[in-house]
């Protein structure tokens, strides 16, 4: 089968979308040619897809990008990336208006979500940004703290540990990559993205027949981005449809971000007054819901045409059972208490002195102090942990 080739355009104008040079610094942290970049990127893309036969190559001649795909992957991605680049031109016009308004911080870079599953993926995660290290150090968008994390609940849910990319095709509502504490420094510029968001939304929900993918909304700022876009209430582990266009809609939950378990109970810790347990039955809880998320987006990703409702609640009993609480137990003292695993066993085996399971705590009780934390926090939920 002979390569397919795709004319991306001049390199003048390719450059910025593909977010070159990755860094800018004296002396380069990662050193690449344009034609490499776009080359690390699609090469990604293509593997997270599943075109294991398949292989880009990149090259610049009289300034004219072009793009060369060998194997199946040809024909998808000839369709595919021009229409992706052009939602792309969206996203940089905006910003560059927003740079203009004076709204645009000197540490952000604009960032497109290269390197995902863009043809042959299960479902779409709607998120809030993507952290500058994923590009200034990583090049991969997948290796946020968020999507690490968000992998191995997908995994705790029945999801092919070596298939979790395919679940995580992801929208930012802000395509900046930005240092990770700046979520409150993005309130504000949602509003810009609106027709760069919705373009990647009617890319990317479709499947290859007549029925949309199924989409996890992530956090307040995009719960409260699609409400004021498509007049929608979505609250944690609520579910709607969401018409991206006229005969069609899509299965929306909504969900925690996957970083706010950390800041919320990161807040209860800087408070003398809350004690270890309480802590521990609040990270369990909030564990918990996103257990059930997880678990609904593999199974409405399994099956996209499913009742989404119906599906929920079916995820809400299995995680809500009395034999499933050892588990959170565990999960929350790995991920959250960064607790190894023979000291986790330890503390899973004995007792807490109080509150041991979000079971001890009428669920109202812990729901009404998550919610709390949430308004407190606000956008800087979805902060991640400390790099290590």
């Amino acid at each position: 089968m002979p390569a397919t080739k795709i004319n991306l355009g001049k390199n003048t104008e390719v450059g910025p979308l593909f977010s070159y040079p990755p860094n800018s610094h004296e002396v380069c942290f990662i050193d690449q040619t344009l034609a490499e970049t776009i080359s690390h990127y699609l090469n990604s893309s293509l593997a997270r897809d599943g075109y294991g036969s398949s292989c880009a190559t990149v090259s610049i001649a009289r300034n004219i990008v072009t793009v060369s795909i060998t194997g199946p992957a040809g024909r998808a991605y000839k369709q595919l990336l021009p229409r992706y680049l052009a939602a792309g031109k969206l996203g940089l016009a905006a910003s560059r208006t927003l740079r203009t308004q004076d709204q645009w911080r000197y540490n952000w870079r604009f960032f497109l979500p290269h390197g995902i599953a863009m043809t042959n993926h299960r479902s779409v995660q709607l998120l809030h940004f993507p952290p500058d290290y994923v590009l200034e150090r990583d090049q991969d968008y997948l290796s946020a703290h968020t999507t690490v994390r968000w992998a191995a609940l997908l995994v705790e849910n029945g999801a092919d540990a070596s298939s979790t990319a395919s679940y995580q095709n992801i929208i930012d509502i802000a395509p900046i990559a930005a240092p990770s504490a700046d979520g409150h420094h993005l309130d504000g510029v949602y509003v810009a993205y609106n027709d760069y968001i919705v373009s990647l939304m009617k890319l990317w929900l479709p499947t290859s027949g007549k029925s949309l993918r199924p989409m996890i909304a992530f956090g307040s700022p995009v719960r409260k981005w699609l409400k004021r876009t498509f007049n929608v209430d979505l609250d944690v582990l609520a579910v709607t449809r969401i018409a991206i266009d006229a005969g069609r809609t899509v299965p929306t939950l909504g969900a925690n971000h996957p970083s706010f378990i950390y800041n919320a109970v990161k807040r209860l810790a800087d408070d003398p007054g809350t004690p270890e347990d309480e802590r521990v039955a609040l990270g369990m809880r909030i564990m918990q819901q996103d257990l059930v998320a997880a678990n609904w987006q593999v199974v409405m990703a399994t099956d996209p045409s499913a009742d989404p409702l119906a599906v929920l609640r079916s995820c809400q009993r299995r995680w809500e059972r009395t034999s499933k609480q050892a588990r959170i137990r565990t999960l929350t003292y790995q991920q959250v208490f960064d607790k190894e695993p023979e000291e986790t066993k330890s503390l899973t085996r004995r007792k807490l002195k109080r509150h041991a399971s979000p079971r001890d705590i009428a669920p109202p009780v812990l729901d009404r102090k998550i919610e709390q934390l949430r308004q407190e926090l606000g956008a800087s939920e979805s902060a991640p942990p400390p790099l290590s």
